[in-house]
């Protein structure tokens, strides 16, 4: 029952916030009786609490699982966590940017460290595609990963995306396109080096 409480309330919060997401709202989106939810979680900042670890311990097993898997080219693994992102993205509003900035700076911090960290894992993933010729080499891994930090954190903070016509989605995906584009060994050309 946590499991689907959880997952139900991370896709409602998702999509409409969860500032003035009430918990008769909540339980009516899980299909459950408010008596049941405060069973579970007797405060909703409980709750939004065990959202946001769940969120993150799912992005965690994913970015472990695809790191771990060595079999694969390490641009494709790459791809993957970048569009994993994009598409975790994809669901969250930009009511819930806003909430997670204005009503709870404590976990905006919290993700966009845990943001951070999880980018900075990518860079290894720079290293292997560079032995295997699928990566500049003339690029610092350190660096191009903090570019991507600071695109993101630049694109996707709630205040930007409010005032934006941009969805998340899209944001997001530009951000990788032109990273990826950036970072890939071009076959058959020569770069230019600078003096």
């Amino acid at each position: 029952m946590i499991d689907r409480i959880l997952e139900r309330t991370f896709l409602l919060f998702l999509s409409s916030g969860f500032a003035k997401t009430n918990t008769d709202q909540i339980a009516k989106h899980i299909g459950i009786s408010k008596r049941t939810l405060y069973k579970y979680y007797d405060t909703k900042e409980k709750l939004i609490d065990s959202v946001f670890e769940l969120m993150r311990s799912k992005v965690q097993a994913k970015f472990n699982a695809v790191l771990a898997d060595r079999n694969r080219d390490p641009i494709d693994r790459l791809k993957e966590i970048l569009f994993f992102i994009s598409d975790l993205g994809s669901k969250m509003s930009k009511t819930f940017a806003k909430d997670l900035e204005t009503a709870r700076p404590d976990l905006f911090d919290t993700m966009k460290e845990f943001r951070k960290q999880r980018i900075l894992s990518l860079s290894d993933l720079l290293r292997e595609g560079q032995k295997a010729g699928q990566i500049r080499k003339d690029i610092t891994p350190e660096l191009t990963i903090d570019i991507l930090i600071a695109a993101v954190d630049g694109v996707l903070n709630p205040t930007y995306l409010f005032q934006s016509p941009y969805s998340n989605t899209t944001a997001f995906e530009a951000i990788v396109n032109i990273f990826l584009e950036g970072v890939q060994e071009r076959k058959g050309s020569a770069r230019k080096k600078r003096s």
